[in-house]
Protein backbone atom coordinates (compact mmCIF):
# COMPACT_ATOMS: atom_id res chain seq x y z
CA UNK A 1 0.00 0.00 0.00
CA UNK A 2 1.57 3.05 -1.15
CA UNK A 3 1.77 5.83 2.33
CA UNK A 4 1.25 9.40 1.36
CA UNK A 5 1.66 12.11 4.20
CA UNK A 6 -0.94 15.18 3.96
CA UNK A 7 0.66 18.71 3.89
CA UNK A 8 -0.14 18.92 8.00
CA UNK A 9 1.48 15.20 8.86
CA UNK A 10 4.37 16.76 6.64
CA UNK A 11 4.32 20.16 9.19
CA UNK A 12 4.05 17.77 12.37
CA UNK A 13 6.93 15.87 11.19
CA UNK A 14 9.03 19.14 10.17
CA UNK A 15 8.19 20.63 13.99
CA UNK A 16 9.24 17.69 15.49
CA UNK A 17 12.48 17.35 13.65
CA UNK A 18 13.26 21.21 14.22
CA UNK A 19 12.93 20.48 17.73
CA UNK A 20 13.95 17.32 18.77
CA UNK A 21 17.59 17.50 16.21
CA UNK A 22 19.44 19.97 17.74
CA UNK A 23 18.38 18.38 21.70
CA UNK A 24 19.19 14.79 20.54
CA UNK A 25 19.91 13.44 16.65
CA UNK A 26 19.58 10.36 18.20
CA UNK A 27 16.79 10.68 19.83
CA UNK A 28 15.15 11.75 16.80
CA UNK A 29 16.70 8.84 14.74
CA UNK A 30 15.15 6.61 16.93
CA UNK A 31 11.66 8.31 17.32
CA UNK A 32 11.26 8.44 13.48
CA UNK A 33 12.41 4.76 13.57
CA UNK A 34 9.49 3.97 15.86
CA UNK A 35 7.04 6.30 13.81
CA UNK A 36 8.44 4.37 10.23
CA UNK A 37 7.36 1.12 12.01
CA UNK A 38 3.81 1.87 13.35
CA UNK A 39 2.94 3.42 9.88
CA UNK A 40 4.54 0.43 8.36
CA UNK A 41 1.91 -2.10 10.07
CA UNK A 42 -0.66 0.02 9.30
CA UNK A 43 -0.38 0.00 5.72
CA UNK A 44 0.53 -3.67 5.67
CA UNK A 45 -2.87 -4.23 7.31
CA UNK A 46 -4.89 -0.94 7.79
CA UNK A 47 -8.12 -1.97 9.42
CA UNK A 48 -5.71 -2.72 12.82
CA UNK A 49 -5.73 1.15 13.88
CA UNK A 50 -8.84 2.24 16.44
CA UNK A 51 -11.67 3.59 15.36
CA UNK A 52 -11.74 7.47 16.39
CA UNK A 53 -15.07 9.89 16.71
CA UNK A 54 -15.12 10.04 12.29
CA UNK A 55 -16.35 7.44 10.57
CA UNK A 56 -13.78 7.38 7.70
CA UNK A 57 -10.43 7.97 10.22
CA UNK A 58 -8.63 5.33 11.89
CA UNK A 59 -5.73 6.25 13.82
CA UNK A 60 -2.25 3.99 14.81
CA UNK A 61 -0.75 4.73 18.23
CA UNK A 62 3.12 4.97 18.43
CA UNK A 63 2.80 4.03 22.44
CA UNK A 64 6.41 4.38 23.13
CA UNK A 65 6.45 7.87 22.13
CA UNK A 66 3.12 8.77 22.58
CA UNK A 67 1.74 10.01 18.90
CA UNK A 68 -1.51 9.23 17.42
CA UNK A 69 -1.59 8.88 13.88
CA UNK A 70 -4.56 9.40 11.97
CA UNK A 71 -5.58 8.34 8.73
CA UNK A 72 -7.56 7.02 6.13
CA UNK A 73 -7.73 4.76 3.12
CA UNK A 74 -8.74 5.35 -0.54
CA UNK A 75 -8.17 2.35 -3.08
CA UNK A 76 -4.60 1.20 -2.30
CA UNK A 77 -3.64 4.35 -0.58
CA UNK A 78 -3.25 5.17 2.81
CA UNK A 79 -3.57 8.98 4.09
CA UNK A 80 -1.69 10.05 6.66
CA UNK A 81 -3.21 13.06 8.41
CA UNK A 82 -1.36 13.79 11.16
CA UNK A 83 1.70 12.71 13.39
CA UNK A 84 0.57 13.95 16.60
CA UNK A 85 1.88 13.48 19.93
CA UNK A 86 -0.95 12.73 22.33
CA UNK A 87 0.66 15.07 25.43
CA UNK A 88 -0.46 18.25 23.59
CA UNK A 89 -4.42 19.00 23.42
CA UNK A 90 -6.60 16.52 22.45
CA UNK A 91 -6.77 16.67 18.75
CA UNK A 92 -9.88 17.85 16.98
CA UNK A 93 -11.22 14.88 14.77
CA UNK A 94 -13.96 17.04 13.23
CA UNK A 95 -10.88 19.80 11.53
CA UNK A 96 -9.04 16.86 9.56
CA UNK A 97 -9.23 17.12 5.97
CA UNK A 98 -10.01 14.05 3.99
CA UNK A 99 -10.36 13.98 0.42
CA UNK A 100 -13.71 13.13 -0.37
CA UNK A 101 -14.02 10.39 -3.81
Amino acid sequence: MEVIFTEEAKHDLDELRAYLEPLSPAGLANMVAALEARIRAVSDSPGIGRLTPRDDVREAVEAKYGFLIPYYVRGSKLFVLRVYRSARKPLEYETLKVEKQ
